[in-house]
């Protein structure tokens, strides 16, 4: 019942209708990856600037990580993102997801993403292990993207001492 309550406040905070707490936020990332029905080969493109569980759970889906270089704000840079994209479409290559991060409390430029990202109906999951508690254009972390995963590691701003939690709006 505790973890029940628990996942209702978090998906609540983070005007989200689901939420399903799980070991790590990696757990979380890799279970994003699955539901997106990534495959084996897929490419998955994240920011360099990032904590190895970003790219750990790209592994974990069996999809190859393609990194796109941070702005000044140390998240992805949205027009690197575009170039990539193109040309990883000009190879042929699958793109499955974006996935970007947002490091040490400051969001990703999500607007600009997601238009680009969607532009390409390719789905956005948002690794927001950094980002609870901040918020981008008055929303929250976590709330951004097909799906999110947040961090309740010992590190991060909320601590549960551990585990992760999927956000998500599909039932």
């Amino acid at each position: 019942p505790e973890l029940d309550a628990f996942e209702a406040e978090v998906a609540e905070y983070c005007h989200r209708r689901h939420a399903v707490g799980l070991s790590s936020c990696t757990a979380a990332l890799h279970l994003s990856l699955l539901v997106l029905g990534v495959k084996p080969g897929d490419r998955v493109v994240t920011s360099t600037m990032t904590f190895a569980a970003t790219v750990n759970s790209i592994i974990h889906a069996r999809a190859v990580p393609v990194l796109v270089d941070c702005d000044q704000t140390g998240n992805m840079d949205p027009g690197l993102l575009e170039v990539a994209l193109d040309s990883l479409a000009d190879k042929g290559q699958r793109v499955a997801a974006v996935m970007p991060v947002d490091l040490l409390g400051k969001l990703a430029d999500y607007d600009r993403i997601n238009a680009i990202a969607g532009d390409r109906s390719i789905p956005v999951v948002s690794d927001a292990a950094e980002g609870m508690g901040a918020t981008l254009g008055g929303r929250p972390a976590g709330s951004f993207g097909t799906s999110a995963a947040v961090s309740f590691n010992g590190n991060k701003i909320m601590t549960t001492s551990g585990g992760g939690m999927y956000l998500t709006d599909d039932e």
